[in-house]
C-alpha cells in the first residue's frame, strides 16, 4: 500500500484507492460513493496491512519471540 502523499488532504482517500474505486463503479457513479468506496478500500488494505505484521510478532504463532 503505498504512502499517502504530502500534498494530499487527511481528509480525501487515498489516490489510489480512489482509482481502484473508480474502476469497479460504473461510470455514472455519485462522486460521493465513489470517495465512500475508495475509503473502505483503504481502511481493508490498511487492516490486510496490520494483520500481515502482527503474524510475524505472535511467538503463540511462530512469530517472533
Amino acid at each position: 500500500m503505498p504512502e499517502p502523499q504530502p500534498n494530499q488532504s487527511p481528509e480525501e482517500p487515498p489516490d489510489w484507492a480512489v482509482d481502484q474505486a473508480r474502476g469497479e463503479l460504473p461510470d455514472s457513479a455519485d462522486p460521493l460513493e465513489v470517495t465512500a468506496l475508495a475509503w473502505d478500500l483503504a481502511e481493508s488494505a490498511a487492516q490486510r496491512f496490520t494483520e500481515r505484521h502482527d503474524e510475524y510478532d505472535d511467538p503463540d504463532q511462530g512469530g517472533e519471540a
